[in-house]
């Protein structure tokens, strides 16, 4: 009984040891991070979430645009129905003969015959056309088209807006957070009393986090976008290879 005492001693001081160095440690730990944590907000966490936020609603704005070259034979099958007067012109001679039938002046009497003319060449005839003619051909069509297709007109609407609707409530909780140690007491003073603080009040990162920049239309030349604010990363454009749902001009 005496040696588990021993034993049950040692163990207790043992394991007070490894606690209180683990809380030392943690204590140290938070203590950094406490004293990095606008450096984290600012630097870190806060430009994640307004670069997404941002960047949904760009690609919900954006624009398709893009000169495409179509190439193709269009098969063109009907009937087409003609119906009018014009005058046909003849190849070359053409003879014809009837019968016919000429009464004789002052009584004479009628006597059966035959006629036999010929209808010169290059001689101008009147004649109505009447008739349906078929037509079945191949019709080339070489065009370059111009292409603008607002994302915000396809199906991909919903999931920008869907995207843009679950990272903002984020962006106006961080942006209406303090952003430095020196603004924390008065946030706090201002929390207690409950004036002028709402975590999730608008902001302009949250209202028009796409500046500059309309459906379908490019900024004009003279027209900067309005810059990122302070320790927020400018978005960078990123490179997205061709599926092949649209063939590069000259294919």
């Amino acid at each position: 009984m005496q040696q588990f005492r021993v034993w049950w001693n040692s163990f207790k001081t043992v394991a007070i040891w490894i606690s209180f160095i683990t809380n030392m440690t943690l204590l140290i730990v938070l203590i950094l991070l406490l004293m990095q944590l606008f450096q984290i907000k600012n630097g870190i966490v806060e430009p994640l979430v307004d670069g997404l936020h941002r960047n949904f609603v760009g690609l919900d704005e954006a624009v398709i645009i893009r000169t495409i070259d179509v190439q193709d034979d269009i098969p063109v099958i009907f009937n087409l129905p003609v119906s009018q007067q014009t005058n046909v012109v003849l190849t070359q001679d053409v003879p014809l003969a009837a019968n016919a039938t000429f009464t004789l002046p002052g009584g004479g009497g009628l006597i059966n015959g035959r006629v036999d003319i010929v209808l010169p060449k290059d001689l101008v005839l009147p004649v109505q056309l009447d008739m349906t003619v078929p037509v079945n051909t191949q019709i080339p069509v070489d065009l370059a088209v111009d292409v603008e297709i607002p994302l915000n007109e396809t199906q991909l609407h919903d999931p920008f807006v869907n995207l843009r609707a679950l990272f903002e409530p984020y962006v106006r909780l961080l942006d209406n957070l303090p952003s430095a140690w020196n603004q924390v007491p008065d946030f706090l003073i201002d929390l207690w009393q409950g004036e002028g603080v709402d975590l999730f009040a608008p902001t302009a990162d949250s209202v028009d986090p796409w500046p500059g920049f309309t459906t379908g239309v490019h900024p004009a030349e003279d027209e900067v976008p309005t810059p990122p604010a302070a320790g927020m990363l400018e978005p960078l454009a990123t490179p997205i290879p061709d599926l092949g749902i649209i063939s590069p001009p000259g294919n």
